[in-house]
């Protein structure tokens, strides 16, 4: 685990912005695709059922506040190398129920990971910097629910306006050893967010294709959103996808995990039934 000084607070941002930005600049080509493609619908399908089991290789950027520093948050990152050296159990998976145009969508992730570093830091108002030995441990799952309704269905794809709720639990426990005892703080924090979004598959021919989705929700959370991207391969008993996952969180200021992103590659296959 790397730890970074408060200035690169300003390169988060400038990154979250970024990201927002590209998240406008996807919707708009999205639309934008569809409106010039062809319009026929899609034939009635009935129901269609998919189970998913995947690796999202994340890495963890964030900011939290170590013990005897109220008001001053630190800025961390967790490289995905760090967290698979690191992890203590994982578990990932995904449902989606669809009938003709409507579809139910669930996603459940389970996090337990832990690292230690040596970080420069400022404890309490003393305005004196100290080298500190940091223990950092997250536990976390992850309920992703909704629903959705293919507003477009084309030969070339589906364009989906989904919404549902989206609930974190997250355990956090930061230990800071000042040449001398440690001073420990542990938080527990339940949230609990609405959210709307888009979703949908591009269809490059009958075997390869692109699935998308992203969302935006707010609720326990100031603000939280995710963004996917993958390529896929269809066989006759369901599909491969590679792509890339990103979830951002941004909390209160008084919290202990103040924001939170995960990002990374993400690997997937698909059961159809």
């Amino acid at each position: 685990m790397k730890m970074t000084n408060g200035n690169q607070g300003k390169v988060l941002n400038k990154a979250k912005s970024n990201c927002k930005k590209s998240a406008i600049l996807v919707i708009a080509v999205l639309l934008l695709f569809f409106c010039v493609g062809s319009v026929a619908a899609q034939e009635e399908t009935g129901w269609q059922h998919e189970l998913s089991l995947y690796g999202w290789f994340a890495g963890i950027d964030g900011t939290v506040h170590y013990p005897g520093a109220p008001g001053s948050g630190q800025d961390f990152t967790v490289d995905a190398s760090d967290i698979i050296e690191n992890l203590k159990m994982i578990f990932m998976g995904g449902w989606r129920s669809k009938y003709n145009r409507w579809s139910i969508l669930a996603d459940v992730v389970y996090m337990d990971v832990g690292d230690s570093t040596n970080k420069t830091v400022t404890p309490g108002d003393s305005g004196e910097a100290a080298v500190a030995a940091l223990d950092l441990d997250i536990s976390s799952w992850l309920l992703h629910g909704g629903a959705g309704y293919d507003v477009v269905q084309t030969n070339r794809g589906n364009l989906a306006v989904v919404g549902g709720v989206r609930y974190m639990t997250m355990d956090v426990e930061v230990e800071a050893r000042f040449q001398g005892p440690g001073v420990e703080r542990s938080e527990s924090q339940d949230l609990l967010d609405g959210f709307v979004g888009l979703s949908g598959d591009i269809n490059f021919n009958e075997k390869w294709y692109l699935p998308y989705y992203a969302d935006i929700g707010t609720g326990d959370s100031d603000l939280s959103w995710q963004l996917y991207a993958a390529i896929g391969y269809r066989f006759g008993w369901g599909n491969i996808r590679l792509g890339y996952r990103h979830l951002s969180y941004e909390l209160d200021d008084d919290s202990l995990m103040q924001d939170l992103a995960l990002s990374g590659p993400i690997l997937g296959v698909g059961f159809t039934f």
